[in-house]
């Protein structure tokens, strides 16, 4: 990449991707823990990215270890716990660090001392063939295996901290009839654009090993310009969106655990709740929430949650939604042939089309649509 588009795409990203570190760190509004956090990931990209810049474009600095660019090849042990911690962070209110969670830290620490170690036990000369060797791409197979291994140790962290999202989402259908304010698509984005990056990366790290210079140059490319596109992303959401940065959380996190209640009380305050939906039609209300419910029922959260789990054997979310489709329904196949879809939509408590289409999808099998023109309107 000695060429002027790929160091100048370098010099462009690295650019971005302190200033977006800086943005983070300077944030006021949202969570200072959480900036901070994102903010520290998106800075040691942007020493990762002057690294590689000054290694491929033949920039000489005049420093006594030459192979300091070396310090960085131990970040792929610090990303992968710092997102982890970032999105318990940003979904969990009642999420705090505490001292147990260094021990993320122990593998960056260990390989990052080793490191050390071995470049001041070098000479100037040694040094700098290691260096040649990297941007050469003429290192032993094996080396090419180990730093595979490293990327592997990120993926999981990042499989972990998709799954935190995962998991997040199920606890909120568990409280909320609709979520599509609490918008977690965010920290999803920014997990699935770096698991891609890692892709790339690594793919990039183990092609030399084939002897292809030109696909080994090509991955190179894919790799700034997916991130130059990522971070742009970032930085208009940045810029224009600031609020994507507070907290995303308006519940604490909660571990759904079932209580001794018997079946008859079960049974009862399922038929309680059937026969309250059907004549007050709470489900009308797009912002109803497990806890109005059970304030309705004269009960609590917890006792309505499994109700309607071990009853209905479905989230209250999706409960609720099942009423709010069968509304749809009914107005739809109504006699008022001029009714769009989008008015049954709100009517029936629904305040989002694209949750509305595909919980409607879901549970009918057909789209609004669809089954508009099934019944001949």
């Amino acid at each position: 990449m000695s060429n002027h588009f790929g160091t100048t795409l370098s010099l462009l990203v690295t650019f971005q991707l302190l200033f977006v570190a800086v943005f983070l760190f300077s944030y006021k509004r949202g969570n200072k823990r959480n900036n901070w956090i994102l903010g520290l990931i998106f800075l040691l990209l942007a020493i990762s990215m002057a690294d590689l810049t000054i290694l491929v474009s033949g920039i000489e600095i005049k420093i006594k270890i030459k192979a300091l660019h070396l310090f960085d090849d131990a970040f792929l042990f610090l990303y992968g716990p710092l997102f982890y911690l970032y999105a318990n962070g940003v979904l969990f209110k009642d999420f705090k660090l505490k001292k147990i969670h260094l021990l993320h830290f122990i593998p960056f620490v260990v390989l990052q001392s080793m490191l050390l170690v071995e470049i001041l036990s070098l000479n100037l000369a040694d040094q700098a063939e290691v260096t040649r060797q990297i941007v050469t791409a003429e290192l032993p197979s094996w080396m090419y295996i180990v730093v595979s291994t490293f990327y592997v140790y990120l993926f999981i962290y990042l499989w972990f901290s998709y799954r935190t999202v995962l998991n997040y989402r199920a606890i909120i259908k568990d409280k909320f009839s609709s979520i599509h304010r609490i918008n977690f698509d965010w920290l999803t984005f920014i997990i699935r654009s770096f698991t891609i990056i890692t892709i790339i990366a690594m793919a990039n790290n183990v092609i030399p090993v084939f002897g292809n210079a030109y696909i080994h140059y090509g991955s190179l490319i894919a790799l700034l310009i997916f991130i130059f596109f990522f971070v742009n992303k970032v930085l208009m959401k940045a810029l224009n969106q600031p609020e994507i940065f507070s907290s995303i959380t308006i519940k604490e996190k909660e571990k759904y655990l079932g209580s001794n209640l018997e079946t008859e009380v079960i049974d009862h305050y399922k038929d309680k709740l059937i026969l309250m939906l059907d004549e007050k039609q709470l489900y009308l209300n797009p912002e109803l929430s497990l806890k109005d419910l059970a304030d309705n029922l004269l009960t609590t959260p917890k006792v309505l949650s499994q109700v309607i789990n071990q009853s209905f054997n479905q989230k209250f979310y999706d409960l609720i939604n099942s009423y709010r489709c069968e509304e749809v329904k009914r107005i739809l196949g109504g006699p008022d042939e001029m009714v769009t879809i989008s008015e049954a939509m709100y009517q029936s408590g629904f305040n989002s089309k694209s949750s509305f289409n595909k919980e409607f999808k879901k549970l009918t099998g057909q789209t609004p649509s669809g089954f508009k023109n099934s019944i001949g309107k």
